[in-house]
């Protein structure tokens, strides 16, 4: 209920045939609205720091999201999280999640993290 289809990227799974039901319109007047907040995919910079979910995540000092997630990438050798941010933050940004007090640096990410390029999907 916080957060709707089109801050987190699927939009494109809402039903464009369906109308009538309770928020359709709400719905609607959602999507001609520029987003405010984003799902974002970070790595953890040092490649060890794991956290686990709703910790605050500080963009240029100031609180400005929080940990939805996270995980150890294996693929990738590194920590994951999924944090809700401005829409302003974008990919390659620095952030810092702020773990049992300590700040932990990490950097907003394209996705997907493991053949970001598709090489191996494609053969």
């Amino acid at each position: 209920t916080e957060h709707h289809p089109y801050q987190s990227g699927l939009g494109f799974s809402v039903a464009k045939d369906k109308e009538g039901f309770v928020g359709a319109e709400a719905l609607k007047a959602l999507k001609e609205q520029p987003a405010d907040k984003v799902l974002r995919c970070l790595t953890v910079d040092d490649g060890t720091s794991i956290v686990l979910g709703k910790e605050p995540v500080f963009v240029g000092g100031v609180a400005s999201g929080y940990v939805t997630s996270a995980a150890y990438g294996y693929s990738i050798r590194k920590p994951i999280a999924y944090a809700w941010l401005p829409a302003a933050v974008s990919e390659g940004d620095a952030v810092e999640i702020e773990y049992f007090g300590r700040r932990v640096a990490a950097t907003v990410s394209a996705e997907p993290l493991f053949d970001p390029g598709m090489e191996r999907l494609r053969g």
